[in-house]
């Protein structure tokens, strides 16, 4: 974008150079040139910093004139000052090296003692990625599971669900459908931090969160306006405009929005949005900055989930294979709407050298309007090839109100440097669900005739819930020479109440609290070797009863990770490697005494491998590769037949590779190629383990050209159309996304 420059100034970042005065043979005359590239901050210093800073780079020439100079017979002074990348805006390329997510302050990577991923804004469109799972797609740990449902992300990490964050804030979820999702086109990065998160971010899962930052107001100036095309008659426009409103750029804007009709692989469903987010920025001063944001997005069809039967997808069924565009419910009836609209805050105030305030706020609401129909199973009698088929009606309310408050300081005594966290956040969640569902006829899946199936049209159940969460935490990130300690406290207080109609469960009142820590050693070495260890936990309420009327207790999570990052300094790359041991307790399973309740003493143990590599090799390659080693099994649960099983959704390995090339020289000047492969390992289709999932390798290729204020590119995933089960769960199957085409026109001035 113009205003965004790269730093090329390699080996020159972080360092004070002058040179003398000396003789030029070739001119006959004295040269004096002097170089002055301004020194980091003191975390950068210690040289885990890359030389060759990924964040924006600008440079001044010296205000004397080349008159003068020229009179004295030397160049004029060049003054280069290479900026830091910030962790919550723009990073140039693909290799980010800074982080907010793992630490809440503004941390290098390799200095965070727990496993972290970037996906710059760069990767998301070397890629073509239209969603977050398709973005995640090339990051270890995450099984994003790309398939043919629209209605919200769907990530696993380590065997589990992921927390999902936005800037920093929870986007909390209701207990059916009413999910916020997020665009990408929209966000400037998402982080992964893999691992139990509590000790920073409260309940979540034992998985860690993705946190997806915000495209925000920013001094450089945006001018951007973009269409796309592709199969499945996508059509899409969007635009993404800001800059400063003055001279001194003490008021920013920015207003980004979207357009998009699309049909589906699957036969009559769609995917349809209109959304756009303005924000403005307001620096009184240097020391003091304040963001106020809002977005909209409204998406008339919003996608629907294909669930299919085991028999004729992942296993044989004697009437042969069902169609990936086999939609099995009816599309002339079923329908996805959703209307999310949020509005927020960040501020921030130094207050001297030590001490450093910040404070963010968002409310966000969602409604929800959904009717689908779906199978049940095999009609007796009919050799699998009639299903029966249900329905539900749902109609959500979601609010959803997140504030933290943080306190910074940052001093040293004596060889030790800390940074002191201190924070408070809070969460409130109030939600109402009307539902009603049943029986409403069978349908063929090989020869589908929609007629044979009905629809709900009213509701017969109200559920309302209403959730508090008030954490308080602290953190200390402690230096001494090459040693960097990080160690963190936090307790909860959670309160949820939940009234349900239409059922005899009454009213639920549940007040769990919890205390998380974690604990991190790293020693950094001077050529960029980070090796770490870490333990964290986490809790995760959980909603009900057992027998006798007792609130069920959070599940727990607990984790020690082993790791090694590597930031070189000879070329712009950040690797990583770590092994874990996970383990979540209080799971829920049946009650063997009282059929139809649960207890908690179900227990499941991960334990994997991950490596990444991120890699700018030269100004022309970028690589990206990683690998995945998934070991989960169920410990303990009342149903014997579970016990020492593989959970669904968790395939034992999984790998990737991609590359990208772009000429910056020469007649093709702008032109580039980029490849990909993913490789999903098998994975377990029932908890049981009597069936598997197969394994899958997908190739995925790109090719763009940049011609002055002109980006075109056209993206192609799954290149040989390859038919494929994503995952299995529950009983039901789900194919993954055939070929994909997209076709990317983008004008920027």
């Amino acid at each position: 974008m113009k205003g965004r420059k790269n730093n090329k100034m390699t080996g020159l970042h972080g360092l004070s150079t002058k040179f003398s005065p000396m003789r030029c043979a070739l001119l006959g005359m004295p040269l004096a040139f002097s170089v002055v590239a301004h020194a980091q901050t003191a975390d950068d210093a210690s040289g885990v910093q890359n030389g060759q800073n990924a964040g924006s780079a600008q440079s001044a020439q010296s205000t004397k004139s080349t008159q003068a100079a020229s009179a004295k017979g030397t160049l004029p002074a060049v003054n280069v000052d290479a900026q830091r990348e910030s962790p919550r805006g723009p990073t140039s390329g693909v290799v980010a090296k800074r982080t907010m997510t793992g630490t809440k302050t503004d941390t290098p990577i390799v200095r965070v003692p727990q496993s972290i991923s970037v996906v710059t804004r760069e990767q998301m469109d070397q890629q073509g990625a239209t969603t977050v799972d398709q973005a995640l797609r090339y990051t270890p740990g995450v099984y994003s599971q790309d398939s043919t449902d629209f209605r919200f992300d769907q990530l696993r990490g380590r065997g589990f669900d992921y927390s999902e964050y936005l800037d920093g804030l929870a986007l909390q979820a209701d207990q059916y459908y009413a999910n916020p999702r997020i665009d990408p086109y929209f966000l400037e990065r998402i982080d992964v931090m893999r691992g139990p998160s509590s000790v920073l971010y409260g309940a979540g899962s034992p998985a860690g969160i993705v946190n997806m930052v915000s495209k925000f107001a920013t001094e450089d100036q945006v001018n951007e306006v973009q269409l796309q095309f592709g199969n499945h008659n996508r059509y899409e426009a969007a635009f993404d405009v800001g800059g400063k409103l003055d001279n001194d750029g003490t008021v920013l804007w920015r207003i980004v929005g979207l357009g998009r009709d699309a049909d589906t692989q699957v036969d009559g469903v769609k995917d349809q949005r209109i959304a756009f987010a303005p924000s403005v920025t307001i620096k009184p001063n240097a020391d003091t900055r304040l963001t106020v944001y809002a977005q909209y997005q409204r998406d008339p069809a919003g996608g629907l989930f294909d669930s299919l039967p085991v028999q004729g997808t992942a296993t044989y069924n004697p009437n042969g294979k069902v169609s990936p565009g086999t939609y099995i419910g009816n599309p002339d009836t079923d329908y996805f709407h959703r209307t999310q609209y949020a509005f927020g805050y960040q501020f921030e105030q130094k207050i001297n050298n030590v001490f450093t305030f910040r404070s963010s706020a968002r409310y966000m609401h969602d409604d929800v309007d959904y009717r689908q129909s779906y199978f049940g199973t095999w009609k007796a009698g009919t050799n699998q090839s009639v299903l029966t088929m249900s329905a539900f009606l749902d109609r959500e309310h979601l609010s959803q109100f997140a504030m933290d408050n943080q306190l910074q300081a940052k001093f040293s005594t004596g060889d030790v440097k800390q940074t002191v966290l201190f924070g408070v956040d809070y969460q409130r969640l109030l939600s109402g669900t009307n539902s009603g569902s049943g029986s409403v006829g069978t349908l063929n899946p090989f020869d589908p005739d929609f007629s044979t199936v009905g629809q709900i049209y009213t509701t017969t159940k109200r559920v309302d819930t209403a959730t508090d969460q008030l954490g308080v935490y602290l953190q200390d990130q402690i230096e001494y020479r090459h040693w960097l300690l990080t160690l963190g406290i936090r307790n909860d207080w959670t309160s949820t109440n939940i009234q349900t109609s239409g059922s005899s469960t009454g009213l639920q009142n549940q007040t769990p609290h919890a205390f998380t820590w974690r604990g991190g050693l790293s020693y950094l070495f001077d050529n960029g070797i980070a090796p770490y260890f870490s333990y964290a936990k986490s809790f995760q309420p959980t909603t009900g009863v057992n027998y006798a009327g007792q609130a069920l207790v959070p599940t727990t999570g607990q984790e020690y990770e082993v790791g090694v990052k590597y930031q070189p300094k000879s070329y712009n790359a950040l690797y990583s490697a770590a092994i874990f041991d996970l383990t979540q307790h209080n799971v829920t399973t049946t009650d063997l005494n009282h059929p139809g309740s649960s207890v908690q003493t179900g227990e499941v143990r991960s334990r994997g491998l991950e490596i990444e590599g991120h890699i700018q090799l030269t100004d022309n390659l970028t690589v990206l590769g990683s690998y995945t080693y998934l070991n989960q099994v169920v410990l303990e649960s009342n149903t014997a037949a579970q016990v020492g099983k593989r959970l669904t959704m968790a395939p034992r390995n999984m790998a990737n590779l991609w590359a990208d090339y772009t000429l910056h020289g020469g007649a093709l000047r702008g032109l580039g190629f980029g490849g990909g492969v993913r490789y999903i390992g098998m994975s377990a289709g029932d908890t049981t383990n009597t069936f598997d999932v197969s394994s899958v390798v997908l190739l995925d290729a790109a090719v763009h050209y940049d011609l002055r204020n002109w980006k075109f590119a056209v993206n192609a995933t799954n290149l040989t159309n390859r038919a494929y089960v994503a995952y299995c769960s529950g009983g039901a199957c789900y194919y993954g996304s055939k070929i994909g085409v997209l076709g990317t026109a983008k004008y920027q001035w």
